[in-house]
């Protein structure tokens, strides 16, 4: 059995009370959800002869393509297909005619929407690595050769992943005249592949490809008539960087798997042999090429077979294993390491299978766990999504063939399995949704004109759809510090809502948003607005107080006196704006701070109210605001409010 993974990657808490949130629920971070929701695509690829493999990327938000060959007449073709939202387009033909004995299809994409397959093709009696783009108008653009042109008898082992600029990257183990010897391959959008190869003996790479076009290559090489593991990197500006040995005395298993973070750091797992047991290891790499120790995950005396690594865009890792453990019982394990941190307790993934379970690993940056494998003929996925809950299990459909899964940078899990039935084979397709919506407050933003005004939010899921919204706030007066954060729309399918605020206070609000199969989404970045202060909070002696259509609240306080001042004191802010008006005799003030000038304001010009920016702490703290008429007499002053914004 073949299987692949792409290289890429509530208990309802805001229905509790506000008495409950307010001792502290509402510090919750992340998303407790432990639900989830598995959408059944069905056959993707249409019935015909047996698949010969099939591969699957996950890119964007509920977005996936998936690549396979399959036998016609004639030859074999490769076929893809591109999901949007979950839901699948019709199967197109990547290579239009039939070719020869086209296997090993790798499918590539990256979050700007470039996608990509690569194939192992046999052209005048040798195997070649070729590939073809994705165009805009919905077709393929062909076939590349992305290996050496001449002197290859076959290909093994192809791992291929993809960057943000489009980049298609490969490794492949070629053999020719008896001797292994990998390939490695650049091809960037409307260039020409640009080819590297490695030491002759060398064999069975693994490759990972972050966004910003990083590298991270592990292979053996044999050149010594030993195995060694090597692991090297390639930095997108640099080129390959030399390959250093993995230190372990004793004798490893012949495969590997290389994972890549976004920052660059990587981990490399294998199988490393230790009183005739074969242990799970991983070692890490940071982003200069330098490895760490090796960090043996799984137990002393426990032997294990298939064995996976999943590293998030933000470095969390998952390595699991298939053991067989109590004498009858085979299961499968996993152990995370947050990022910085060493290895948990593995814990037990799958509790008991038929056979040695080959397997996927996949984990999200919130450390959802996912594992996918082919049990008695039925395409497994197996999830954790909440520490305190156990695992949970959905069931992807019959798959009695070769499979693969990958895993979206919000979490959300694609899963795809060859069903093999004569000429009326297919591949079926499953996704599991487990992040829950993207929220996003998008009013309002910055002061407002006004204590009345409104909250507005957008929130998006793309595979289940939103249930409901729950939207919060904090809030702080200008004199004070923020207070408990409270629920102000609970579970709400709107999209906005006035809001009644007080002058001087600072309001940040959030919303969070749970999908259709009850996933609870992270909750959004806040984003705070303030209301300014009238003027007639400020405290001084012989100025006018006005009655004045058309300034902030209807009121100005005003003079043409030099030397005049206001002040207010216990001001609790990070930023300060004065809110003043302009006029053709206008005059001139002085901004203090606890007594240190901070700022000049000519108030000189075209009539009409305008916002000075006078004072940015860069964090809040505590002062006396002190405004003082530096002008001589008859020049008009007009003070309007103040923003004391946290």
């Amino acid at each position: 059995m073949n299987t692949t993974k792409s290289t890429s990657i509530r208990t309802r808490i805001l229905g509790l009370t506000t008495a409950a949130i307010a001792v502290g629920t509402l510090g919750l971070t992340g998303s407790p959800a432990q639900a989830v929701g598995g959408i059944d695509s069905g056959n993707i690829s249409n019935f015909g002869d047996v698949p010969s493999s099939v591969d699957v990327v996950a890119f964007g938000s509920g977005d996936a393509l998936a690549a396979w060959t399959r036998p016609v007449v004639g030859g074999t073709k490769v076929y893809a297909a591109v999901a949007n939202d979950g839901v699948w387009g019709p199967p197109k033909q990547v290579t239009a005619a039939p070719v020869t004995d086209a296997h090993d299809a790798h499918a590539v994409a990256n979050d700007n929407g470039d996608l990509a397959v690569v194939w192992n093709q046999t052209t005048g009696g040798e195997q070649k690595v070729r590939a073809s783009r994705y165009l805009p108008n919905g077709t393929w653009d062909g076939s590349t050769l992305l290996s050496a042109s001449t002197d290859i008898t076959t290909i093994d082992s192809i791992d291929a992943g993809m960057d943000a600029t489009g980049r298609v990257h490969a490794a492949f183990d070629t053999e020719h005249s008896g001797a292994d010897r990998i390939q490695t391959s650049v091809w960037a959008k409307g260039g020409t592949p640009v080819v590297d190869n490695f030491g002759y003996h060398t064999f069975d790479p693994s490759l990972d490809v972050n966004p910003a076009g990083d590298v991270l290559l592990s292979y053996y090489d044999n050149e010594s008539g030993e195995d060694t593991i090597m692991v090297t990197r390639r930095n997108a500006a640099v080129g390959w960087l030399g390959p250093k040995p993995i230190v372990w005395l004793g004798d490893t298993q012949n495969e590997t798997e290389a994972e890549l973070a976004d920052d660059g750091s990587g981990a490399v797992m294998f199988g490393g042999i230790e009183a005739a047991k074969t242990r799970a290891l991983v070692v890490r790499v940071s982003p200069n090429g330098t490895l760490g120790n090796v960090e043996l995950v799984s137990p002393t005396g426990v032997g294990t077979s298939y064995r996976d690594l999943a590293v998030s865009p933000n470095g969390t890792l998952q390595a699991t294993w298939t053991a067989f453990e109590n004498g009858n019982t085979y299961v499968i394990r996993a152990a995370v390491a947050k990022p910085g941190q060493g290895f948990g307790t593995a814990a037990i993934a799958e509790p008991k299978t038929i056979t040695s379970q080959a397997h996927v690993s996949l984990v999200s940056d919130g450390a959802d766990q996912v594992v996918v494998h082919n049990d008695a003929d039925q395409l497994t996925v197996r999830h954790h999504t909440n520490p305190v809950l156990p695992w949970g299990q959905y069931d992807a459909g019959a798959a009695n063939g070769s499979f693969a899964a990958d895993m979206d940078r919000e979490g959300n899990a694609v899963a795809v399995g060859i069903v093999s039935n004569g000429f009326n084979s297919y591949v079926q397709a499953d996704f599991l949704d487990i992040a829950g919506p993207i929220a996003t407050i998008t009013a309002p933003g910055g002061p407002v004109s006004a204590p009345g005004f409104d909250v507005a939010w957008n929130v998006t899921d793309s595979l289940s759809g939103v249930k409901s919204t729950d939207v919060m706030v904090r809030s702080a007066a200008w004199n004070t510090g923020f207070g408990a954060q409270q629920v102000i729309a609970n579970n709400v399918t709107t999209t906005s809502q006035p809001f009644a605020g007080a002058f001087g206070s600072t309001y940040c609000f959030q919303a969070q948003g749970t999908d259709k199969a009850g996933n609870l989404g992270f909750r959004s970045t806040e984003r705070c607005t303030t209301v300014p202060l009238d003027d007639t909070a400020l405290s001084g002696k012989k100025w006018k107080r006005i009655a004045k259509a058309g300034a902030f609240n209807n009121t100005a306080t005003v003079t043409k006196k030099k030397n005049r001042k206001l002040t207010l004191a216990g001001v609790q802010a990070r930023h300060v704006d004065l809110i003043v008006a302009k006029a053709k005799k206008g005059g001139k003030v002085k901004v203090y701070w606890n007594g240190t000038v901070v700022k000049t304001i000519n108030l000189k010009g075209k009539a009409g109210q305008v916002t000075v920016p006078v004072l940015d702490l860069g964090s809040v703290q505590t002062g006396t605001l002190k405004i003082k008429v530096v002008s001589k007499d008859g020049r008009k002053v007009t003070v309007d409010g103040i923003v004391a914004a946290k």
